[in-house]
């Protein structure tokens, strides 16, 4: 049975054997993310003081290459995508995996959203349907 995440001005399902991760209040972010069984996590946040979304998509690059090194990029083209919407796919090693991390960046109820998928490239595929279902189904509150 699914479970129903109601926060943030948003509303959508989720599989119930994902866990909601604690952030720490000093953070600052407006935001929720979900860790997968499978050791992947389905990040959400709002959007906030940033200019551009190709200034946005440069940022995470760079965190993920400070911290993981070499990262490939490859721009995503979606035939439902709204105008203003973005979608990344980033893949980097981990030890000896390949992570594939998807960001989008969403407009919900004319609120920009920053929206971030990442498991070992074989768990990703593997969840990759339920990631665009969710997508699908999320809707202002």
């Amino acid at each position: 049975m699914p479970s129903t995440f109601e926060s943030l001005g948003i509303k959508f399902l989720y599989p119930d054997n994902w866990v909601i991760a604690q952030r720490p209040v000093e953070e600052g972010i407006e935001g929720v993310t979900f860790d997968l069984p499978t050791g992947g996590f389905f990040s959400l946040e709002r959007a906030r003081n940033v200019s551009s979304n190709d200034e946005l998509i440069e940022q995470v690059e760079a965190s993920i290459a400070k911290e993981y090194g070499e990262v490939e990029r490859e721009v995503v083209e979606t035939a439902d995508a709204k105008p203003g919407e973005q979608t990344v796919d980033f893949r980097f090693y981990y030890l000896d995996l390949v992570i594939a991390s998807r960001l989008m960046i969403a407009r919900i109820d004319d609120r920009k959203f920053v929206i971030q998928m990442q498991a070992e490239s074989r768990d990703f595929d593997a969840n990759e349907l339920v990631f665009q279902a969710i997508l699908k189904q999320i809707r202002p509150e």
